[in-house]
């Protein structure tokens, strides 16, 4: 019974923190003066806007996942490849900050008795804070990492790039089930968390 209801408490943590990357994404770059967020409905914390049923599994049952991705577009930026940056760049920095504090927090927080759910809810937010921080550093489509690496590319290498998209999706998708690159990814996230 008690398997069930960490599955539970790792799922709802797993639709906060996705919620809060892409709205935190969907934010920066309405800032900047982009529009497509907020017309199409994902400048929101309703989790359904951000819900992706394979990428919340993946996040389940392996620890790294994604949610819907918030299109964007960079037409209104005062500076297309710094505002992508930021844009990108923004919900990755703020999910490592939150995986810190809720770490703090979880130092704080006793485990026993009715308070052992609110702990293990602790550390999951941080833990999942840290490891979509670190999942969205790959340069591999929808994640982040691909849209930061497309502004340092020149424009036939990012041509070029954007014709293994899918592949390289595919293979990032094998190689976690396979749990051939989740050690690296887990090194990466221990050392935040």
């Amino acid at each position: 019974m008690d398997i069930i209801i960490y599955y539970l408490i790792n799922a709802v943590t797993i639709i906060i923190v996705t919620t809060l990357f892409e709205f935190i994404k969907a934010s920066v770059s309405t800032i900047q003066g982009d529009t497509v967020p907020k017309n199409q409905g994902k400048l929101t914390l309703n989790p359904a806007k951000s819900f992706e049923p394979i990428g919340f599994l993946l996040f389940l049952f392996t620890g790294y996942g994604w949610a819907n991705p918030t299109e964007t577009s960079s037409r209104n930026y005062k500076d297309r490849k710094i505002g992508t940056v930021v844009t990108y760049s923004a919900p990755i920095v703020i999910s490592v900050v939150l995986a810190l504090v809720f770490k703090f927090v979880y130092t704080l927080v006793p485990d026993n008795g009715a308070l052992s759910y609110v702990y293990t809810a602790i550390y999951y937010l941080a833990r999942n804070f840290a490891a979509i921080a670190v999942f969205n550093i790959l340069p591999v489509y929808p994640m982040s990492g691909s849209w930061i690496l497309r502004c340092f590319l020149s424009p036939n290498a990012a041509i070029k790039y954007g014709q293994y998209e899918k592949p390289l999706q595919i293979a990032v998708i094998f190689f976690i089930l396979l749990g051939w690159i989740t050690p690296i990814l887990n090194f990466v996230v221990d050392i935040i968390v």
